[in-house]
């Protein structure tokens, strides 16, 4: 998969938010324990249904604690993405 922009371009030393999909359901009583990250489910079988977890993150640092929150729910993750926060993009002529 092609990416947009050069990696070395994004930094990760402040607040940013992320939106993290996991195969299954988080029940929002849990997301305290993700960092107080907003939570959604979607779809009704269990096949289908997925969590959608949304919220500003301080730093690396907490972003891994919730990555590892999901691991020890043993909850797949389907895609997470940076959605908002502190990017600097250089573009070379």
């Amino acid at each position: 998969m092609p990416f947009s922009q050069d990696c070395r371009d994004i930094y990760f030393d402040g607040p940013a938010t992320y939106r993290i999909t996991v195969k299954g359901r988080i029940d929002a009583s849990y997301s305290e324990n993700l960092g107080g990250m907003h939570t959604t489910v979607h779809g009704q079988g269990e096949e289908t249904r997925v969590t959608i977890l949304t919220g500003e993150v301080k730093d690396q640092a907490e972003l891994m604690g919730i990555l590892d929150g999901i691991y020890m729910l043993h909850m797949p993750i389907v895609s997470m993405e940076k959605i908002g926060g502190k990017e600097r993009i250089e573009h070379q002529a």
